[in-house]
């Protein structure tokens, strides 16, 4: 018997710029299996790098599809017909309606996404409504983002499926020892509202209280990196807290730190505290979407109340005065990490893809 073609599979995104779903797009595209898929990606912006460039050095196609917003769907469109694609995989809220489009034009069916709970507006949440309504499959990264677009658009349950994000085990690894004599608490994302890294200072300046030879260090860089600096400043903590700025070794990072925050508003799955636990770092993080279900029963962390400096500074003290419970939570945090592996991601989208194609 003959074999049968790979399929061409359309990924289509916003961006290839540094984040969590756009690292998600560009290992997905590389890792798929060749003999039974064959990825194209669609960026609908100018803003490529650094993804981009790498899925391109990896062997994998990447078009642009920059029109004004009227005409976007419709030149998304005519790409995938150009390119012959049997399957359309959107990623996230910005991509669903333009793909929604180009797959009922091209006559194809479409994976729409939903990785996060941001609240979105008027004309986005119509046009998502919709692509999730012509979608033959809907995949969400974490059950309580299934449960937001259920009740937030009405996206029909039996469409969606549930695939957790999946990091690279590899890269990010625990150093070989670690020593709490002068502890490095980090954490890392764009410096926006989402984030909330005014209360990851706020909780910082109440720890250096109390053992002010714990270090603190931002990763990333945004809009408010000035106004955290004045808010270091006015806090008394700008000697002890490092704005790194943008990185992209964020594994380096995590292997030279001792704890990880995570004080975000709103997330979906976030990457950022996979991959901190894989480098086996204890997390603190905020009772947000899809927090619960990176720890589960795990001893790797604690979840506290959005907002909750004291909660942060709490945990934080009780860890670092405690080397043997600091110990079994950096190494359950490598454990549970290791289920979350991109091989993982990768292997049940492909089962989708076999589906749904």
């Amino acid at each position: 018997m003959k074999a049968r073609d790979p399929i061409r599979v359309g990924l289509v995104i916003g961006q290839l710029t540094r984040g969590g779903a756009e690292g998600q797009v560009a290992q997905l595209a590389v890792r798929l299996d060749r003999a039974r898929f064959e990825p194209r990606v669609y960026v609908l912006s100018q803003a490529v790098s650094p993804w981009g460039e790498w899925l391109q050095t990896h062997g994998v196609r990447v078009t642009v599809v920059d029109a004004h917003v009227g005409g976007r769907g419709w030149q998304l469109a005519r790409a995938v017909q150009r390119d012959e694609i049997r399957l359309l995989h959107s990623w996230l809220y910005l991509a669903n309606p333009f793909a929604a489009i180009a797959a009922v034009a091209c006559r194809i069916p479409l994976i729409a996404s939903a990785r996060n709970c941001k609240v979105q507006g008027l004309l986005s949440r119509w046009g998502n409504t919709v692509a999730f309504r012509v979608a033959a499959g809907i995949v969400a990264n974490s059950h309580d983002v299934a449960r937001y677009i259920e009740r937030e658009y009405r996206a029909p349950a039996a469409l969606i499926r549930v695939i957790p994000n999946g990091i690279d085990t590899e890269k990010f690894y625990p150093p070989a020892t670690r020593s709490l004599e002068s502890p490095l608490i980090v954490t890392a994302g764009r410096l926006v509202e989402q984030k909330n890294h005014a209360l990851f200072l706020e909780a910082a300046a109440m720890v250096h209280r109390h053992r002010p030879n714990v270090r603190f260090a931002i990763a990333g860089d945004g809009p408010l990196r000035a106004t955290l600096e004045r808010l270091a400043v006015e806090l008394g903590i700008e000697g002890a807290v490092k704005f790194l700025g943008e990185r992209g070794d964020l594994d380096e990072v995590f292997r030279e730190a001792h704890l990880f925050w995570l004080t975000s508003r709103w997330e979906g799955m976030p990457n950022v505290v996979l991959e901190a636990m894989a480098s086996a770092l204890p997390v603190i993080v905020t009772d947000v979407e899809g927090c619960r279900e990176i720890l589960a029963d795990s001893a790797a962390g604690v979840v506290v109340p959005p907002g909750d400096a004291q909660a942060f500074s709490r945990h934080t003290l009780w860890l670092l005065s405690s080397p043997e419970e600091y110990r079994r939570a950096a190494h359950a945090a490598r454990q549970r990490a290791e289920q979350f592996s991109i091989g993982n991601m990768v292997a049940r989208m492909e089962e989708l893809y076999d589906e749904v194609s």
